[in-house]
């Protein structure tokens, strides 16, 4: 009796050493990033690229030189010049201030949009993993019901149902974007529970609760932090998609998608209404999808192996 309560007591000891050691959050994957962005071109163009843009949505009030809906009838159309850099739109507006204070706009949208995403999909496919059963089951009819339809048809039923604003654009891409995470979430959980260190918290008493938040979600973040990456680029897209038909931020507001529209007016007469709009959006998704694929590399080891 007294060797298997040492046999028991070793092999217990043995896995709380394990769940101590891997059942730390992964400060040490931020170190990788930076390590990664730093020796990568690509990872150093797409840091920069979001760093501007995060600058102009922080401090659009001090960096814009003009007021974005200050209008000047008497220069509509105006060429670039010192007084107006990127040039003005059909009532006179400054087109640079307005695209700087667009990328609050984008930068709320994206990173609201993918956060809230993150908040509801990742507590969702974690429950439903580690709890299997009728909760697992109702929780993939839910993320199976959402992703059967087309992602473009439920964004614009659903804008159209609740009206156009810059809230309800966050909302929709949200409960569009959830499932995807939830998905990731219950595969990565279900690869994760069975490990000696979950085992190990199961055996010294430590609640559900505190094994998914402690132990199982701090393990599982690399794949959800590439896909929000990934996501930012998508949702910038979806939000000026929306403005330019109609269903988003609604003028005055400043949007690359309302410009985009409104340099759609003017295409043949005022060809730099749309072309800075779309110029700004295309290098802003590229920076996205750079820095994407840079976290990609850095939380991958066989890419970071790859790459030296």
């Amino acid at each position: 009796m007294e060797v298997m309560k040492e046999k028991f007591s070793f092999k217990l000891l043995r896995r709380w050493d394990s769940y101590k050691r891997k059942s730390r959050p992964r400060i040490k994957n931020i170190a990788q990033i930076i390590r990664v962005i730093k020796r990568e071109p690509r990872g150093k163009i797409g840091v920069s690229i979001i760093l501007v843009i995060l600058i102009c949505a922080l401090f659009s009030p001090w960096i814009a030189p003009i007021d974005p809906n200050e209008q000047d009838i008497a220069n509509r159309f105006a060429d670039p010049s010192k007084e107006h850099l990127l040039g003005t739109d059909y009532v006179g507006r400054d087109i640079l201030s307005r695209l700087i204070y667009g990328a609050r706009v984008a930068a709320v949208v994206s990173i609201g949009s993918v956060g809230i995403a993150v908040l509801i999909g990742l507590p969702l496919g974690a429950i439903a993993a580690f709890n299997g059963g009728m909760v697992d089951n109702i929780v993939i009819l839910i993320f199976d019901v959402i992703r059967s339809f087309p992602s473009v048809i439920i964004i614009l039923v659903l804008a159209a149902i609740v009206g156009p604003s810059l809230l309800n654009i966050i909302l929709i891409l949200a409960f569009t974007s959830f499932p995807a995470y939830g998905r990731v979430v219950r595969a990565q959980t279900l690869s994760v529970k069975e490990e000696e260190y979950i085992i190990a918290a199961r055996s010294l008493g430590a609640t559900t609760g505190r094994i998914l938040l402690s132990h199982i979600t701090p393990n599982i973040l690399p794949p959800i932090i590439v896909l929000a990456g990934m996501d930012l680029a998508v949702m910038i897209m979806w939000e000026s998609a929306l403005s330019f038909l109609g269903l988003g931020v609604q003028p005055p507001t400043a949007s690359w998608g309302i410009m985009l529209r409104q340099g759609y007016t003017y295409i043949v007469t005022a060809p730099l209404m749309i072309i800075w709009p779309a110029i700004v959006l295309m290098t802003t998704m590229l920076g996205c999808s750079l820095f994407a694929e840079t976290l990609r590399m850095a939380l991958n080891p066989r890419e970071r192996e790859a790459g030296g």
